[in-house]
């Protein structure tokens, strides 16, 4: 089995995409990530063994900071029914147009009940946003993320780490991009995002010792563009 590093690398690309994953599913995602050697070539995790990473329920029950792994490994089973079908979207700027690109995280899932592991095997389209990595890149470590209660927390903060490598830092993004990012429900206004999104995401952020602020910017009467401002704990 690989050994957890406790650090989770990507391709800012990646940590700025538009995720679907649930708070469970991110949590083994991330785990799963923490056990690949980011600056390996391509060729090494070309092959199926090496896309393919063990998660026993104790290294999940970490990160969720559940207080026992069979509640751990309940959820890793429930959330790798799910992973099979779930994609990232990154969308990138040409000369001419914008690109989406649509990518599969993983492509097979093996689980057997009571033997406290799942195995998750990541696609071959994944691995160039995991590996190769010298420039361009998000890094967090594991346990920044441990406890997090909202995937739009956990999402934020990647978002954050992606424009800035120190502990401070400034970004503004428009409002309709910062929606995609966050995959938040197509029915939301504006009102919405800052209130059931954005709202009780910078509390929680702010319990964990977060220094953190935002403000909404308009173009005309309408709300085009939120601006964020952190230090990092």
């Amino acid at each position: 089995m690989k050994k957890l590093k406790e650090k989770v690398v990507m391709k800012n690309a990646l940590a700025r995409a538009q995720q679907t994953l649930k708070l469970t599913e991110k949590r083994i995602i991330a785990t799963a990530m923490a056990k690949i050697d980011s600056t390996a070539s391509k060729l090494d995790y070309k092959n199926e063994t090496a896309r393919t990473i063990k998660i026993n329920a104790s290294d999940y029950q970490k990160t969720a900071k559940l207080k026992n792994q069979i509640d751990a490994y309940r959820d890793m089973m429930t959330a790798a029914k799910e992973l099979i079908n779930k994609q990232l979207t990154i969308k990138q700027n040409t000369m001419t147009s914008t690109e989406t690109i649509k990518i599969n995280w993983i492509e097979a899932t093996r689980y057997e009940a009571g033997s406290g592991e799942i195995e998750i095997r990541f696609t071959q389209s994944i691995m160039p946003y995991l590996v190769a990595i010298k420039d361009r890149f998000t890094e967090y470590q594991l346990k920044e993320m441990a406890g997090i209660k909202s995937i739009y927390t956990w999402r934020l903060i990647e978002f954050l780490t992606s424009w800035s490598t120190e502990k401070t830092g400034q970004r503004t993004i428009r409002i309709n991009e910062f929606s995609e990012m966050m995959n938040t429900p197509t029915s939301y206004k504006t009102a919405d995002v800052t209130q059931k999104i954005i709202g009780p995401t910078i509390t929680e952020l702010k319990k964990r010792g977060w220094e953190i602020k935002y403000k909404t910017e308009k173009t005309g009467r309408k709300i085009t563009h939120i601006t964020f401002s952190w230090r990092k704990p």
